[in-house]
């Protein structure tokens, strides 16, 4: 799923998308700061029974730089329905990972009639602010000034990571570093930053669409404790802890994720 996918234009704003495979639609939203190559892994494993969209975010990947809207997780959360409508996409399935997590439980609060099912990956808890600062940004600065640093990070990162013997590694480090070199790309992450510290919590028991969350429990990123407290919050909730993996699930555990992911959405 590496290869370019196509662009649409969403209330003025440019948006990349890569779709692949037939079946009932999944929209597939990634984590904070990636882009849709976080799902490669997964992508290849459903793409024979699901139509599936990955997403780069505003911001994010191939996207545009300069939003229109707000970065809030709100505005985030109504993006996704403008794009279903551009795509045709009535009422679907969802999945989010880490950050994307968090916009897709707002989504499925805010637009109820727009979810069918709702799979949280290692997610952020839109029930709380996301504690994010300037600082976060400090990584992610070097690796725009120094992509050949960051190269080796994302590829010490996947080794470390990932079970899939068949992961373009080449590839995904490409698709990962690369759009950091967009133009505008800090400056969007400022905004981002500001405007998720304004972001006001939700109230997880609006969420009414049957959910999946999956909580890897080595997870030093996303306290497995929080994946707790959304399936608890979340009335129609299935919770599943998977031992000794950490916040990339979707490269440390694909075969046991999709597993997972099959059998809810069947």
């Amino acid at each position: 799923m590496l290869d370019h996918g196509r662009f649409v234009d969403v209330d003025g704003e440019r948006i990349h998308l890569i779709e692949r495979g037939t079946g009932p639609p999944l929209l597939l939203v990634h984590g904070f700061p990636s882009n849709a190559a976080a799902w490669s892994a997964i992508v290849p494993r459903l793409e024979t029974e699901r139509a599936l969209v990955a997403l780069d975010m505003v911001g994010f990947g191939q996207s545009t730089r300069q939003p229109r809207r707000p970065m809030t997780g709100d505005a985030y959360a109504d993006r996704l329905v403008a794009l279903m409508d551009a795509l045709g996409l009535d009422r679907i399935d969802v999945a989010g990972l880490s950050w994307g997590g968090s916009v897709v439980q707002r989504l499925a609060a805010r637009h109820p009639e727009r979810v069918h099912r709702l799979v949280l990956l290692a997610s952020v808890n839109a029930a709380h602010v996301l504690p994010l600062r300037t600082t976060n940004l400090l990584g992610l600065a070097v690796a725009i000034r120094f992509p050949a640093v960051a190269r080796r990070v994302v590829r010490r990162f996947l080794a470390r990571s990932s079970a899939d013997p068949d992961l373009p590694v080449d590839a995904l480090v490409r698709a990962y570093v690369e759009p950091l070199r967009t133009p505008g790309t800090l400056a969007a992450m400022r905004r981002f930053v500001r405007d998720t510290a304004a972001t006001q919590p939700i109230d997880l028991r609006a969420i009414v669409a049957p959910t999946l969350v999956v909580a890897p429990q080595a997870d030093r990123i996303v306290p497995p404790a929080m994946q707790e407290e959304i399936a608890a919050l979340v009335p129609n909730a299935q919770y599943e802890p998977i031992p000794a993996v950490g916040h990339a699930v979707q490269f440390e555990a694909p075969e046991r994720l999709v597993a997972l992911m099959r059998d809810f959405l069947a």
